[in-house]
């Protein structure tokens, strides 16, 4: 993923400013501030056609395009769009108008939306369903159990959903301990094998959830699944929680490793405008991710220094303290 300084620039601000659209994707500059800039009188004869017009659509993408969606205080929504059609799944569009507006911008019409993906019961990230479901009528609302609001499918580990969104594939992986109903969705387009994972509050950029109705066992065990898909998997989580995990794992992995001096100077320098959702792959988080590095000689060694000494090399073991480390706030470097 390659954005230029100008389009950085207007994802940055886009963020200090909460504003309700941050695409994260291949399209040029002069694209982006046509849609940003469109005409309200264009605008509202669109949403106008859009509500009877029986065109089949076609799609001007060369790839699928997966687009973060900035919601409440630190949560992402997402968009994923197909390059065949331009049809788009909404993934816990935790606040629909928001979402609505940011597909609006992106020329996505209403009739184009065509179900939603929800990762976890919690609120903040199921918390628009119901007013999808009556927006966006007689389209699925896909999760891991009847918690979910609004559901209308529901899936569990191995379901694939190949026919909801053209030219592109989805896997639904169940990663249990955030939440006992979690599902991950790991999506390849057919055409290019762009691939990415919307990871919820399973897997951060350097870090993992809260272990809320689960065990580190469980943790261990959906980390490794996640661990086993194609390093090229870009992954696109459910919060922006990367400045205070970075601080946490830059505490446990050597400095010296190239991983995490990366990702700090990442942070440190504003790459990407502060964003680190879609631009890290499981390949990196296999790296700069301690969670993901349980088993890891010289993290087990560091995990004893801040556990009085106490080594351990049973990884679930190491999970547990790591976790129960981050939760207590003390473990951290200056960066």
């Amino acid at each position: 993923m390659i954005l230029s300084s100008s389009y950085r620039t207007i994802i940055a601000a886009a963020a200090r400013s909460r504003t309700r659209i941050l695409p994260i994707c291949t399209i040029t500059t002069s694209i982006t501030r046509a849609l940003l800039g469109a005409c309200p009188t264009v605008a509202a004869f669109s949403t106008t056609i859009c509500s009877f017009s029986t065109t089949i659509q076609s799609s001007n993408l060369t790839k699928m395009k997966i687009t973060p969606v900035p919601v409440r205080d630190d949560n992402y929504a997402y968009i994923i769009q197909s390059s065949i059609d331009g049809n788009a799944l909404f993934v816990d569009a935790y606040d629909i108008s928001a979402v609505q507006k940011a597909a609006s911008s992106l020329g996505i019409q209403d009739s184009q939306i065509v179900g939603l993906l929800t990762t976890h019961h919690h609120f903040d990230h199921s918390g628009g369903n119901e007013t999808f479901s009556t927006t966006f009528p007689n389209r699925p609302i896909f999760g891991g159990s009847e918690q979910i609001p609004a559901l209308t499918q529901k899936v569990k580990d191995g379901d694939y959903l190949n026919d909801v969104l053209k030219g592109v594939k989805i896997q639904c992986l169940a990663t249990p301990c955030h939440t006992q109903d979690h599902i991950c969705y790991h999506v390849t387009e057919t055409k290019t094998g762009t691939k990415g994972v919307f990871t919820g509050d399973t897997l951060f950029i350097s870090g993992c959830g809260r272990f809320f109705e689960g065990t580190p066992k469980e943790m261990l065990a959906a980390l490794d699944k996640l661990g086993k898909l194609p390093d090229d998997t870009v992954v696109y989580c459910g919060h922006e929680y990367t400045k205070s995990n970075v601080a946490f794992s830059a505490a446990i992995l050597p400095k010296s490793e190239s991983g995490i001096s990366k990702l700090v100077h990442d942070l440190q320098n504003g790459n990407n405008g502060g964003v680190t959702t879609g631009v890290y792959t499981i390949k990196q988080e296999k790296v700069h991710n301690p969670f993901m590095r349980c088993r890891d000689s010289l993290v087990q060694s560091m995990v004893a220094k801040y556990n009085q000494g106490q080594k351990s090399n049973d990884p679930v073991e190491v999970m547990r303290v790591l976790r129960e480390l981050k939760n207590g706030g003390q473990v951290k470097a200056n960066i």
